[in-house]
């Protein structure tokens, strides 16, 4: 059975930046993308659930300074991209694999700026965590009720510059946080799921 990838129908599709759909890769460059793995982490929060995000650092890279989930590169002492997501999201926020119960996989997401192929995870936490910071790799968390991300009053645009120039994308909009590209991609997959 071949294994979807984002975006699927109408899931991920909703926050895809116009552009993207015009420069998807072919299947060879896909398939020798970089593997990595994310975790979308579940806690229940005074009355309601909320979904962890987190900050990267600002450095002079692809991803210096957005919006991410917990989760990095598979290294050779993964067993599984599983293993690779409880890993990284341990090493990044301090959330412990014995503390976490996996709910489902997403579909993977290519991701063209840095050449990897992402794998999500859905993960849920019985409390609110305990979370200890890498420095290193994140700048700070915060987390969204699931109720306003189902809600599609999140639903809006930012503008991005890429190497073309300045560009309009779609965006889910939180207090002062703007989450685009493949994170608000594998969001929108996984509030359309629970849909």
């Amino acid at each position: 059975m071949q294994q979807r990838t984002l975006p699927v129908e109408g899931l991920g599709e909703a926050m895809m930046p116009w552009y993207r759909k015009m420069t998807m890769p072919g299947a060879e460059r896909v398939a020798g993308a970089k593997k990595a793995a994310v975790l979308i982490h579940v806690f229940p929060s005074e009355g309601d659930l909320e979904v962890l995000y987190m900050r990267r650092p600002a450095y002079d890279g692809t991803h210096g300074g957005q919006i991410s989930f917990p989760g990095g590169k598979v290294e050779t002492t993964d067993g599984s991209l599983l293993e690779t997501a409880l890993r990284e999201a341990q090493e990044e926020v301090g959330l412990r694999a014995e503390d976490l119960e996996i709910v489902c996989a997403l579909s993977p997401l290519y991701i063209p700026p840095s050449d990897f192929m992402v794998h999500p995870f859905v993960s849920f936490g019985k409390e609110r965590p305990e979370l200890v910071l890498d420095p290193t790799e994140v700048a700070y968390t915060f987390s969204i009720p699931l109720e306003a991300l189902c809600s599609d009053e999140l639903v809006g645009e930012t503008t991005i510059t890429i190497k073309t120039g300045k560009e309009q994308v779609p965006a889910y909009l939180y207090q002062d946080e703007v989450i685009w590209g493949a994170t608000a991609m594998m969001t929108a997959e996984f509030v359309a799921l629970l849909s």
